[in-house]
């Protein structure tokens, strides 16, 4: 059974800590839309289609290159969280496409209705504005890395953390680990054999039995640039 529309945005992360009325303000403007697996939600260069909220499925974002055609994933949004909301914000085109990975149900907000209530209600405007700040220093983080440091640090950083969660651990796809490191799903396959040659890590199958945490935190602090 589908959660109501306000308990679908109090749950989203982008709009946790908003109080009650602003959340059913939101919730009052929201209609739903449905994805079929495969389906897609929208291409780079459209025009916004507001606000939008996973209430159900998921959904993967994503760069297309003109000239080889090859996909470039960004990153996924599962249940509670948004699609593309700076789009929603700054009223542009999409930079990347969108496509949901199974079947899906998104709260929309559409365009219109979600600038009036900005207007309404300043104070929905001020946290969005700071959950997209500290979004933002996420991305600035990201854009260090990809620009001082190889696919095998970006990637050693990344299983470091994993490992301090706990050991033994599965991954994610080659291309979600890519889409978290700015690389793509070969390069996250090479590296990760590579890895387990020099035994930084221990590998079977999708599993990471053990990892050297002296040598991947060697590797994550290097500058490979």
């Amino acid at each position: 059974m589908s959660l109501a529309a306000f308990d679908v945005l109090a749950r989203c992360p982008l709009l946790a800590g908003l109080p009650d009325d602003d959340i059913a303000a939101l919730a009052a403007c929201a209609t739903r839309r449905r994805y079929a697996a495969g389906e897609t939600l929208f291409l780079e260069g459209d025009p916004s289609h507001g606000l939008q909220v996973i209430a159900e499925g998921e959904v993967k974002v994503f760069l297309i290159s003109p000239a080889s055609g090859r996909e470039l994933l960004l990153h996924y949004e599962r249940r509670f969280g948004t699609v593309a909301e700076l789009v929603a914000l700054d009223g542009g085109p999409y930079p990347a496409s969108a496509q949901a990975v199974t079947d899906t149900e998104l709260l929309v907000v559409p365009p219109d209705s979600f600038v009036a209530l900005l207007r309404e209600r300043p104070n929905i405007a001020l946290h969005l504005m700071r959950s997209l700040g500290r979004n933002l220093r996420r991305l600035v983080a990201l854009v260090n890395q990809i620009s001082f440091q190889e696919v095998q640090h970006r990637l050693a950083g990344y299983l470091l953390r994993k490992a301090r969660h706990g050991v033994p651990f599965e991954l994610k796809t080659n291309a979600q680990i890519g889409a978290r490191i700015g690389t793509v799903s070969e390069l996250v396959s090479r590296n990760l054999s590579r890895l387990h040659a020099e035994g930084a890590i221990r590998l079977s199958g999708r599993t990471v039995e053990a990892v050297d945490e002296a040598a991947l935190a060697e590797m994550a602090a290097a500058a490979g640039r």
